[in-house]
């Protein structure tokens, strides 16, 4: 009789004990959650799952500007439509479980309609590249020179070509470079009362006066604003004399070629030159000036004679007092206007009287010293 009430008073005790145990050590719950800011991107982003299957379009979100955008699902903030370019902040309730992140909108603290460049789909950014490069004198080489041939084209995000459904973006698409005067535009659209004009061209191709490596954009302007640019350094590098290797490159035994060179952002310099040729064991290359359809004889000389001494100034050679006989592919009765030679090559600019065979010119003969 006595024995129960302790009996009872033990079982209390070990209930307590239990108790306590039970707060000090919780047990840990499935999933946490907090309200945060979120914000979201006006541009979306199509990734493939890298399985084969087709691409799919992600929105990009983060909490914060110091973060990098990360990629979420269409539809994977519950409660929210989003409307391709428009940028957001959000408030949303992010509940993180072990295996997951979900995201439930709370409130839309802004919403702004993109009209910046950032507000493109990707599919609409295209980029600039250089694609084949047609050295002089056939040489095998990566690396341009001046009077090299380049070939350019505008390409997607993945190297293909561009695509016609992606250019009512823009008004027009413009080719520059800051250290040169002029542009080439390969695309526009223009309207008129009577109807419209539109031209694009895919792949182009140029040469360059540059001795140096130079910055070359492709700008898609909107509205006369630039809505999105793609720069590149092109690569320079000069051989012998521009583009001249006088060791390893071709020479021609027979019908030689002339080349004309011209470069679509410098439009002013326009130059006929010859394939290497050799005369005297010694090979040399000849240039000359294109002649302005719109000048008269005497204007075409004076230009003639302005643009090859403006070629022998910008590339390499010092000016020196070499005499005629030190050259050894110069044609008789043309008159030394100037030379010019550095370690592997000699310069003449000469003037060509003319006959009744010839036309009065004058060009620029450069040869090898090697």
């Amino acid at each position: 009789m006595t024995i129960q009430p302790l009996k009872i008073t033990l079982l209390a005790l070990i209930g307590i004990l239990s108790a306590s145990c039970s707060e000090d050590t919780p047990t840990p719950p499935d999933n946490t959650w907090a309200d945060i800011r979120l914000q979201v991107s006006a541009t979306t982003v199509r990734e493939s799952d890298g399985e084969g299957n087709p691409q799919r379009e992600y929105m990009q979100i983060r909490e914060n500007d110091t973060q990098p955008w990360q990629r979420l699902a269409m539809g994977g903030i519950e409660d929210f439509d989003y409307v391709h370019g428009h940028a957001y902040e959000l408030e949303v309730r992010k509940t993180t479980t072990p295996s997951v992140i979900t995201y439930r909108l709370l409130r839309i603290l802004s919403d702004t309609p993109q009209t910046t460049p950032d507000a493109l789909p990707e599919e609409a950014k295209f980029q600039l590249k250089m694609v084949q490069l047609h050295p002089f004198m056939d040489l095998d080489t990566p690396l341009p020179a001046p009077f090299d041939g380049l070939d350019f084209r505008i390409v997607d995000r993945h190297g293909g070509f561009f695509s016609q459904e992606y250019l009512h973006y823009y008004d027009s698409i413009v080719l520059s470079s800051p250290v040169m005067p002029d542009t080439y535009c390969i695309y526009y659209n223009k309207s008129y009362d009577n109807g419209s004009e539109t031209n694009y061209t895919r792949q182009w191709a140029s040469h360059f006066f540059e001795k140096s490596d130079f910055k070359i954009s492709l700008k898609g302007y909107k509205d006369n604003k630039v809505r999105h640019e793609s720069t590149i350094t092109q690569l320079m590098r000069e051989r012998d004399f521009l583009g001249v290797d006088w060791t390893s490159g071709s020479v021609a035994l027979a019908n030689p070629r002339t080349s004309v060179i011209y470069c679509l952002l410098d439009t002013r310099h326009e130059f006929r030159l010859t394939d290497t040729r050799e005369t005297n064991k010694t090979r040399y290359i000849s240039i000359k000036v294109k002649n302005d359809v719109t000048l008269s004889d005497a204007e075409n000389l004076k230009r003639q004679l302005k643009e090859l001494q403006w070629l022998m100034e910008r590339h390499p050679g010092q000016n020196a007092q070499l005499s005629p006989s030190e050259f050894k592919t110069v044609p008789h009765d043309v008159e030394f206007i100037q030379t010019a030679e550095n370690k592997t090559t000699r310069m003449a600019l000469l003037h060509h009287r003319g006959d009744d065979l010839h036309e009065e010119c004058y060009s620029l003969i450069a040869e090898s010293k090697l």
